[in-house]
């Protein structure tokens, strides 16, 4: 499990189909090496987590004209997690004492990068504080309730202690806030639990809070974290001001098309693209989220998926709320920290984007499955004679079988294409252009879908045929750059590389582009990418050197 979360981790930050698969073949395996205790079956939460996962695949082969290998993995990381989750209900303290090792490690390596100067606010491997924010308080609200519940070890406090500190210099106010409210709700639940919160688990609750704000304090202030926006406005009134412009932006790209099915999984990245005159924050720097998961869900995975993502949030809570009095103390104490978990990120998602974030997601669904399991073994133990689990008919097992292998090919394919693009790319620096023609090739035959793989085609053949004057490399270039505009018609790279490759290559061509054709392609680059200057530079030198009524 341990391996899992940090390929997992590391894959929050290199988006490789290579660390998702691995952190899947290593939550699958920690699954196997515990027992099974009749944790089959289905419930309204786990229809929910799978309908999410197969809407969020679907819409992206069918109905994304930017096809990602993100969705899918995004899907699996969820669901694979909840299935863990499941499995591992019965094992949750061992469970939770691996997750607050990992946050530990995690934390520490953050708060070393800061201290070393390598970064100015903690976010270690992750893609920011925000998200390292996320993903402590994850592990840290679970144990706060647990500690106000009666936890007294020092060796269960201490990295709890260490991870308020962490969460403190990350210098989110979305992460305090959540944490704030995932505190709130367990103090509510508990409540409702007819439970007692000790007063010293209060008092040591509120020292590690304490001692967070301290120790943050005393790391930041000597590292001169900035806390100004660029014309002397506050941070969070410069971070306020650039939501609000994002918000407005994907507001804009919903429409009824997209409310039906969605604008595809990552569009608000090319969203943005097109319409950066309305973000000025945001000018220079690039964004694939809205900063609101449930307006970014919205928009790209439509109210279907809108749908699924509130049932998954309100679910729970409305269950526990509805069971907690009829549970026994063990299982109130345990669904109470699983929901202060469970909340910390729903709320951070109203500012942030950890369900965009694959190391959140795993974690999330594990939640999930685990708050799933318990509810219905205390459900099971109300039975009067309990009852050995039935063993899966045929036709399910059939129908399991079928949907493993379809969820296997789509997952590995992507994994035999980067790796054959990334040793053509190994080839390439080598010099073995033979080579690195023939795992190119293959990386797009392996996984045509993504346009990646043909752009990279397409600048191999490119640099073959200017450094060797090659028509048939043209041809062979011009091929992959098309094929690559027809997977994403949204990404401007492509086509640029077209652009160029016809207007300076144009004579090794067979049928190179009129004047009329390259100046129509320079105009649409421009609309794909209105404030880039290469490509406002490149339509202009297409202006002067191709003017209409000349070849």
């Amino acid at each position: 499990m341990f391996l899992a979360l940090v390929l997992a981790g590391q894959g929050s930050n290199d988006a490789s189909p290579l660390l998702w698969f691995g952190a899947l073949a290593a939550l699958w395996a920690s699954a196997q090496l515990m027992p099974t205790r009749g944790e089959s079956g289905t419930t309204a939460l786990g229809i929910c987590v799978a309908v999410l996962a197969v809407w969020m695949t679907a819409t992206n082969f069918f109905a994304n004209p930017s096809y990602t290998v993100v969705a899918p993995y995004h899907a699996a990381l969820l669901f694979g997690g909840y299935l863990f989750g499941r499995r591992a209900a019965a094992e949750r303290g061992l469970v939770y004492g691996t997750a607050v090792a990992f946050a530990v490690v995690l934390a520490g390596w953050a708060i070393s990068q800061q201290l070393a100067h390598v970064e100015q606010r903690a976010h270690g491997v992750l893609v920011t504080p925000a998200t390292l924010a996320s993903v402590i308080n994850l592990v840290l609200a679970p144990g706060l309730v647990l500690i106000l519940l009666g936890e007294r070890r020092p060796a269960f406090i201490a990295p709890l202690a260490i991870l308020c500190a962490v969460l403190a210099a990350t210098l989110s106010r979305g992460g305090w806030l959540a944490l704030l409210a995932a505190c709130a709700l367990g103090l509510l639940l508990i409540h409702r639990a007819r439970l007692r919160p000790q007063t010293r688990g209060v008092a040591i609750v509120g020292g590690m809070l304490l001692f967070g704000a301290a120790a943050a304090w005393l790391i930041n202030e000597p590292l001169h974290v900035p806390q100004l926006g660029g014309s002397g406005e506050t941070l969070s009134g410069a971070s306020f001001r650039a939501r609000l412009e994002l918000y407005a932006l994907a507001l804009s790209g919903i429409n009824p098309a997209t409310l039906a099915y969605g604008a595809g999984y990552h569009a608000f990245y090319y969203l943005l693209e097109t319409g950066r005159d309305a973000v000025p924050s945001y000018a220079g720097s690039m964004t694939y989220f809205v900063h609101d998961d449930y307006l970014q869900v919205l928009l790209e995975l439509g109210l279907p998926g809108l749908a699924s993502l509130l049932f998954l949030v309100a679910s729970p809570l409305a269950q526990a709320w509805r069971r907690l009095p009829r549970l026994n103390p063990g299982e109130q104490v345990a669904l109470i920290a699983i929901l202060a978990a469970l909340t910390s990120m729903a709320v951070h998602a109203l500012g942030d984007f950890p369900f965009y974030i694959p190391l959140c997601a795993l974690i999330y669904g594990a939640a999930l499955g685990m708050f799933d399991a318990i509810l219905r073994a205390a459900r099971n133990q109300g039975t009067a004679v309990p009852t050995a689990p039935a063993r899966p008919s045929a036709f399910r097992r059939a129908a399991v079988a079928g949907a493993a292998t379809v969820a296997f090919w789509i997952l590995a394919l992507p994994v035999a294409a980067e790796g054959a693009a990334t040793y053509a790319r190994k080839q390439w620096q080598a010099g073995d252009g033979q080579s690195a023609a023939y795992w190119f090739e293959a990386a797009r035959r392996l996984d045509s879908r993504d346009w990646r793989y043909h752009w990279y085609a397409g600048q191999f053949w490119t640099a073959q045929a200017r450094g060797q004057s090659d028509p048939a490399a043209a041809r062979l270039a011009d091929a992959a750059y098309s094929a690559s505009v027809a997977a994403n018609s949204r990404d401007v790279r492509p086509l640029y590389g077209r652009i160029l490759l016809h207007s300076m290559l144009g004579k090794l061509l067979p049928n190179p582009a009129d004047a009329a054709t390259l100046q129509e392609w320079s105009r649409h680059a421009v609309e794909l990418a209105p404030t880039d200057a290469v490509m406002r530079a490149e339509r202009e030198r297409i202006l002067r050197a191709h003017p209409l009524g000349r070849p």
